[in-house]
């Protein structure tokens, strides 16, 4: 477990109390949002059997996603956490936060976010769930699962300003806040539209359709990078996330039509530099990409270069 994460998330703790405990967001109601394809100990309170037996029936409300509305146990959930003007639920929020760090960096985690809103639980889940439509329908999907952590990290990193963009998938004066690859509490705020050609027109950008596209190529180098600096024993580095986008984006990487190459690419540049800034290996990129015979062997052949990769991390 990368420690930075377990310290960003203590502060996240005081900061998300805060907020939801005082000031406008006290008036609202204030939610976790769970997302049950993901797994979580029968032992927790966030267990969705001890959900159904503690909270009353009317602070849980489903978010029925399509693919799954013939069985709601599996869709998404909302829980009430507080009611306007009433203290959190102490337990399940400290739980949300304890089950965040549990499954930091698995595919699937169960708590996405947190909201607060002036809906109540039926109302807000069937926004959330057209907002979902929505936003699929403007990029060719069927729905979009926004919420899921690792998704919404990666929309955040397809805008210059994410707030101005993701806020298009929030009703009226609702806010949320979810934990982002790096343990920092990510908040966006509600943003009005007009109609779905103009939510379209302000969601909807070429680098965001490619990031989605490549959204588990992107999961898999954060995981395969995490596991490296593991190794290594040192931190994953700061907005490990966005490194990999910008790299994984830029010109030499999109010239690569190697799935391998392109991962090789990426990992190399973490961990010792630009690699297009070293005349060698700058050749041995540009060579892979106009030799098939070459494709799928990056990885491989950079390896070979032991002297050249290490002036470059030398020179960074």
């Amino acid at each position: 477990m990368d420690n930075r994460f377990v310290n960003n998330l203590k502060a996240v703790l005081e900061v998300l109390q805060s907020q939801f405990n005082e000031g406008s967001s006290l008036q609202h109601y204030r939610y976790l949002l769970i997302d049950r394809l993901a797994v979580v100990s029968e032992l927790s309170p966030l267990y969705d059997e001890a959900l159904q037996d503690n909270i009353a029936p009317e602070l849980l409300a489903v978010i029925k996603r399509p693919e799954l509305a013939h069985s709601l146990t599996s869709c998404p959930l909302l829980v009430c956490i507080a009611e306007p003007n009433e203290q959190l639920n102490q337990n399940l929020f400290v739980s949300a936060l304890r089950q965040i760090n549990i499954d930091y960096l698995t595919s699937k985690q169960y708590v996405c976010g947190f909201l607060a809103s002036p809906l109540p639980p039926e109302s807000l889940a069937d926004e959330l769930l057209n907002a979902g439509l929505i936003a699929g329908k403007a990029l060719g999907r069927r729905f979009l699962p926004f919420y899921e952590p690792f998704t919404l990290d990666v929309l955040w990193h397809s805008y210059e300003a994410p707030k101005s963009h993701l806020g298009l998938l929030l009703p009226d004066d609702t806010h949320y806040y979810f934990i982002n690859t790096n343990g920092d509490c990510c908040v966006f705020h509600a943003i009005d539209y007009e109609d779905e050609k103009e939510f379209a027109q302000r969601f909807v950008n070429p680098k965001l359709r490619f990031n989605l596209l490549n959204q588990a190529a992107l999961y898999h180098l954060v995981v395969t990078w995490q596991d490296l600096c593991e190794q290594q024993k040192k931190p994953l580095s700061e907005q490990a996330l966005s490194r990999i986008m910008a790299l994984f984006y830029d010109p030499q990487a999109t010239q690569l039509d190697n799935d391998q190459d392109r991962r090789a690419y990426v990992l190399f540049s973490l961990q010792y530099g630009q690699l297009m800034t070293n005349e060698e290996l700058s050749k041995l990129i540009k060579e892979v990409i106009e030799d098939s015979h070459k494709q799928g062997q990056l990885g491989y052949l950079l390896s070979q270069r032991k002297e050249a990769l290490s002036l470059l991390s030398q020179a960074q």
